[in-house]
């Protein structure tokens, strides 16, 4: 538990440091203008788009409601927007266009910040680094890290950046996609699968929630997450970066981490 909480430390510190960057960075309200904040705010709510099947990042309870890492993060963007907050349930295939096409008016869903993706979005400052780790059974004592996966069925949720960055040390007929990891961690036990690759804070999930697995190694990557929105949003942005430096400076950023890990 000493080394998760070690290595968990040294990626938050990771992502302040970067976050500092890309808040330099920055356009002030001055220099943009925004219709997509305005209409929020005369309608006095805020849409934010999500997966709910990666928890403690997100997911649905047992009301049906979605809660996480993320939602919470949500609620305190909207409270600094003086609005409310509707969350939407969206497959992974679907959450980007979601985006695009204005049927949302953020996503706040694990999303890594890739130069792929700012093509067709604006993300804030990093608020979080969650770099790629490995799930095996807890008898398992061959996979120590990505070099031992070769030859091997490895799960994961298609196209995500565990899916990007195994394929540096995988074919992809070692790959069994899945739709999102809800029965990945059964799979594994089973034996169908012979380990898991996920974000850092997910894999926290599953080692909650399932016996006989454990988390390998250390994080192979660096990923950081960030909030999207329409790359015309820049002052809606700026609003959501100021409220993350605010939680982060408050103590509050650290608050939810033990809330949620």
């Amino acid at each position: 538990m000493k080394k998760v909480l070690l290595v968990f430390t040294i990626l938050i510190v990771s992502a302040i440091a970067v976050g500092a960057y890309f808040y330099l960075k920055s356009p002030s309200q001055e220099e943009v203008s925004d219709p997509t904040l305005l209409r929020i705010k005369e309608a006095g709510k805020i849409t934010v788009g999500a997966e709910a099947t990666y928890p403690p990042m997100e997911s649905i309870d047992e009301k049906g409601e979605m809660i996480g890492f993320d939602m919470d993060l949500a609620k305190e963007i909207a409270a600094d927007l003086d609005v409310s907050v509707e969350f939407v349930n969206i497959p992974w295939d679907d959450i980007f266009t979601s985006l695009v096409e204005g049927k949302v008016d953020m996503l706040i869903s694990s999303v890594t910040i890739l130069p792929e993706r700012t093509k067709d979005m604006a993300f804030s400052d990093p608020y979080f680094n969650a770099g790629q780790v490995i799930i095996v059974t807890e008898d398992n004592q061959d996979i120590k890290g990505p070099g031992d996966l070769q030859g091997k069925k490895v799960g994961l949720q298609k196209g995500t950046t565990s899916e990007f960055e195994i394929l540096n040390y995988l074919d992809e007929d070692s790959i069994v996609d899945y739709d999102n990891y809800a029965p990945a961690p059964d799979d594994l036990k089973a034996g169908k699968i012979d380990a898991i690759i996920i974000d850092y804070p997910a894999g926290l999930g599953i080692l909650k929630n399932h016996t006989g697995v454990k988390l390998v190694g250390n994080p192979f990557t660096q990923e950081f997450y960030g909030v999207a929105v329409q790359k015309t949003d820049q002052v809606l942005l700026t609003e959501i970066n100021k409220t993350i430096r605010d939680l982060k400076q408050s103590g509050q950023f650290k608050e939810l981490e033990q809330k949620w890990f």
